[in-house]
Parts: structure tokens; sequence; C-alpha cells
């Protein structure tokens, strides 16, 4: 009686382990809580994958009655453009010990000037600390301001910070578009102009 219990509790645990199996972007992208994406209910991130799964375009209408589409929806990375002027990009990436974490990195256009923010979290959608994963770029990586002496001229160049994962992650991201605005002011009257 021993033995059949015993092979029984294996047999269970085999059944377990097989079934346990790595969740896709897809599966992750349906439990995402709310918070993560205020404009998709549950409804809009079912109705996207239903629509993937149908060979329909992967758009549904939003919470503020826009449309909102998906561009890519893989096992390990999403593009969503949730307006015109957002977007988020979801991606699996893993630790070192294997274990897997979602980086989900939301951008806001203002006048075409795309600004980011990364946020990490787990397979459970609990919020991981950014910094363990992500170093913050220097002022430097991004805006310089140079005065020349001889015109009075001050420059001011500012470029889309350059995304940055740890080494310690082993993962490579695609390097972002980087756009470049330079303005430039001329001193008259103790006051600087901006030139055209």
């Amino acid at each position: 009686m021993k033995e059949i219990r015993t092979t029984f509790i294996l047999g269970i645990l085999c059944m377990l382990c097989g079934t346990a199996h790595a969740q896709s972007l897809k599966d992750l992208f349906l439990k995402m809580p709310q918070e993560v994406c205020p404009v998709l209910s549950e409804y809009n991130r079912l109705e996207i994958v239903d629509n993937q799964k149908n060979n329909k375009t992967m758009q549904t209408r939003n919470l503020f009655r826009t449309f909102s589409k998906m561009e890519e929806l893989t096992d390990d990375y999403a593009h969503l453009v949730i307006s015109k002027n957002s977007e988020k990009e979801m991606k699996i990436l893993k630790k070192n010990d294997g274990t897997p974490i979602i980086m989900v990195i939301s951008t806001i256009f203002c006048d075409d000037t795309p600004d980011s923010s990364v946020a990490f979290y787990s397979t459970d959608w609990e919020p991981l600390r950014t910094l363990d994963y992500y170093t913050l770029p220097a002022i430097d990586n991004f805006r310089r301001v140079t005065i020349d002496k001889t015109t009075n001229q001050l420059t001011v160049t500012t470029t889309n910070a350059p995304l940055t994962l740890r080494a310690e992650d082993n993962n490579t991201p695609v390097k972002p578009m980087t756009l470049t605005n330079t303005f430039r002011w001329s001193v008259a009257d103790n006051r600087f102009i901006l030139n055209d």
C-alpha cells in the first residue's frame, strides 16, 4: 500500500513538473494588472490575443474609446501602440540564474519627441526595483551645453537617453532610435535670443 501511495505521489509530481512550463508574453499580457496599462481592460487584452489567433488586426477599442493596436506579439516580446501619443514595449528577460522578469518600456510622444520610462516586474506582475536592472545614464549622455566665446552663442544639444541594461542580465536591448535637437541662442542686450 505504501508503494502505491509513493508511486501515485511521484506520478502527480511528474505531471505538475511537466505542466510548469515557461509562460509566454501572451499569457503574461492576459494576466497583466490594469494598473500597468490603465486604458486596456481585461476584455481589451483578451480581444487583442483572440484577434491574433484568428489572423485579424490586433486592435481593440480602449477605455478612452479610441483604438489601441498590438503591432507585434510573440512569446517574449510585445509592442503595443496605445494611442497616437503613447506606446508600451514588453520583453521577457532572463537573469543569470534563469529567472524570467518582464521589462516594460512606456513611451509618450510630445511633438514627436519620445519620453520613455522603464519598469521591471516579476512574472506575477510584482514590481521590481528598477535600479537593480537598469543603470541610469549620465546627463552628459543626452544633453550637452556649449558656449562659443567668440560669437557669444549658446548651443544646447539634446539626444534621447540611451537604454543600457546591466551586463549581468545577459540581455542586450535593441538600441533605440536617437533623436537630436540643437537650439542656438545669441546674446543681445544681455539676453539670450533663439536663432532660427
